[in-house]
């Protein structure tokens, strides 16, 4: 596990370059896809809770210090990877890889929404009302997000996830 740390980090910071300069331009329907989110789920899925919040607090960093707000982006990501982190499946579990896929399609839903619901109560500049935004907009992201991973699990998570 230790090995697999420094390659993470890594694809942390390379998620999040494509998160703010790539991904977040991407807009449907006023919402755009979070790809650290999903980054993080699949993190705190694999490594656990405790890795996922650090993980977390580190984009949260990242991010936060080219968008001005890094107290609440550090808030959102240590949160997506706390609650992501209640579907990790240890490493010594006899889990099947379809058992596992479905716990990281879990971590991203309910990361998707901690992290709406938490930028909802911290930040509205468009004055949404609160329950659009985590109902709405958040059930737009989540399916949007379900689909990104479902096509990164077909063709290059399923691997990782079998091990």
């Amino acid at each position: 596990m230790t090995k697999k740390i420094p390659v993470t980090i890594f694809l942390l910071v390379i998620t999040c370059l494509l998160q703010l300069f790539g991904f977040s331009h991407l807009v449907l329907f006023n919402v755009t896809v979070d790809a650290v989110t999903i980054f993080l789920a699949v993190v705190s899925v694999l490594f656990g809770q405790r890795i996922g919040m650090t993980f977390g607090f580190g984009a949260g960093l990242f991010i936060g210090s080219f968008t001005g707000h890094p107290g609440l982006e550090i808030l959102v990501r240590t949160m997506e990877g706390f609650v992501a982190g209640y579907c990790s499946v240890p490493p010594d579990s006899h889990a099947t890889s379809k058992q596992k896929s479905r716990k990281l399609y879990l971590a991203i839903v309910l990361a998707v929404f901690a992290g709406n619901i938490i930028f909802a109560l911290g930040m509205n500049p468009l004055a949404l009302p609160f329950g659009y935004r985590v109902f709405i907009l958040g059930g737009v992201e989540a399916l949007l997000s379900l689909f990104i991973t479902f096509v990164l699990n077909r063709f290059f998570l399923r691997k990782i996830l079998s091990e």
